[in-house]
């Protein structure tokens, strides 16, 4: 029971921790944020606070220490001026995280946890930055930033029991996001998409993602991709009614860190820059404002977001000699430690074998090149694959929107059914 009481308690002052670099960052901001967005700016500044130290230090006890010391002062510093202020915030986000804790206590770490999760966080806690590290472990090569703000929860006492937090954070700040959204549309019977597309986000997140234990570099990251395709969709219908350039600016400040920490937990998501380009493009009548250019110019989100992705691509290029791995054609081999570009372009037909459901633990298809030409892997992905995982997906986005057309059918037909007090009683606190 006392183990239990100090792992709580590191929890808690890990979360404030997390939410004083968040101030932080706001309060060199004109931007109005609300608690979920500090949380995922002091998430963002973590990150890349880890990988600057790393070039100098090991994450140990002592920089870890003063490290989390450091944000849990902000947030006390800064909630003595606004703790009435933000007081039912503070609370809903307590009980949020009150409920994610009884999940580290009943749930396994993901099943990757102990192939390169936990020993690449483990080399971060021993050694300062290593290059090379890609030939020691093909996960390696895949450095997720996940890795980093776990590094430096490694701390006295607990040690390594809440190395695996970090997605169990961005959950929390997540679900509290979508329920501050949800609570804002009932209390002014605003039910637009924003509402709905909030509802749906918040139970798909609850009932697909709440084991612990699938949280491994890709689900965080989708689970932002939520968040981000919220606030993308919101700021695109208000900006053809809206000409504040300085909410533009708050938009454009939370598509940036959404983006960041979206690229930086996996790769393969850089995909995703696309929005950024199209939202730029889709607000371009603010881009060319002059006074627009001068708002952005001291929004200190942009040097938070350029320096970040530095980081995260000079860390797989530090890791393997590629900016972008498994893209052979920005690898660089001719340094000691890089990866051959014969090696790197073996791991891209493996992930795409992997992707196309051409292998798994237990099996493997021959002629593995031949394979995943063309549509010949098609089918077998459609038995393997599409009637396993996509199915069950399917299935649960089919009941959330049969759940939510019964009871407005219900509201419409003026049956005894009040939705919206339905809804106020789940989410009203």
């Amino acid at each position: 029971m006392n183990q239990i009481f100090i792992l709580f308690l590191f929890y808690f002052i890990i979360l404030f921790s997390i939410l004083g670099y968040g101030k932080l960052v706001t309060s060199f901001s004109t931007n109005d944020q609300d608690v979920g967005f500090e949380g995922f700016y002091g998430v963002a500044l973590l990150i890349i606070i880890s990988y600057l130290t790393n070039f100098f230090f090991p994450h140990n006890f002592y920089h870890n220490s003063i490290i989390v010391l450091l944000g849990l002062f902000f947030f006390v510093f800064d909630i003595r001026k606004n703790y009435k202020k933000k007081l039912k915030e503070y609370h809903l986000l307590i009980y949020i995280f009150l409920i994610i804790f009884i999940g580290i206590l009943i749930y396994k770490n993901h099943d990757d946890f102990f192939y390169y999760h936990f020993p690449y966080t483990l080399i971060l806690t021993s050694f300062e930055k290593i290059f090379g590290l890609g030939n020691l472990n093909h996960g390696f090569r895949t450095p997720s930033s996940i890795f980093y703000l776990n590094s430096l929860f490694y701390l006295p006492i607990i040690k390594y029991f809440l190395m695996n937090s970090g997605a169990i954070y961005i959950f929390g700040f997540a679900n509290f996001l979508l329920i501050r959204l949800i609570k804002k549309s009932i209390k002014n019977k605003n039910f637009d998409f924003k509402f709905f597309l909030s509802l749906f986000s918040f139970v798909y997140i609850v009932t697909v993602f709440y084991r612990i234990a699938e949280h491994g570099t890709d689900r965080s990251a989708l689970i932002l991709i939520f968040i981000m395709a919220i606030y993308y969709l919101q700021s695109i219908n208000l900006s053809n009614n809206l000409n504040d350039i300085k909410i533009i600016n708050n938009y454009f400040s939370k598509l940036l860190i959404l983006f960041f920490l979206i690229a930086s937990l996996k790769t393969f998501y850089l995909i995703y820059f696309f929005i950024l380009i199209i939202w730029i493009i889709e607000m371009r009548k603010f881009f060319f404002k002059e006074k627009f250019f001068k708002i952005i110019y001291k929004n200190p989100i942009i040097y938070l977001f350029a320096i970040g992705v530095f980081f995260s691509i000079y860390t797989i290029f530090s890791n393997t000699g590629c900016l972008i791995y498994p893209a052979s054609f920005t690898c660089l081999d001719q340094f000691s430690w890089s990866i051959s570009v014969d090696k790197v372009d073996k791991m891209k037909l493996w992930y795409e074998l992997w992707s196309k459901a051409g292998a798994n633990p237990n099996y493997r298809v021959d002629n593995p090149e031949v394979y995943v030409l063309g549509f010949n892997w098609f089918s077998h992905w459609i038995k393997s694959y599409f009637f396993t995982k996509v199915t069950d997906s399917l299935l649960i986005i089919f009941i959330i929107f049969s759940i939510f057309f019964i009871l407005f059918k219900s509201k419409n037909k003026k049956k005894n059914i009040q939705i919206e007090n339905i809804y106020f009683f789940i989410f009203q606190y």
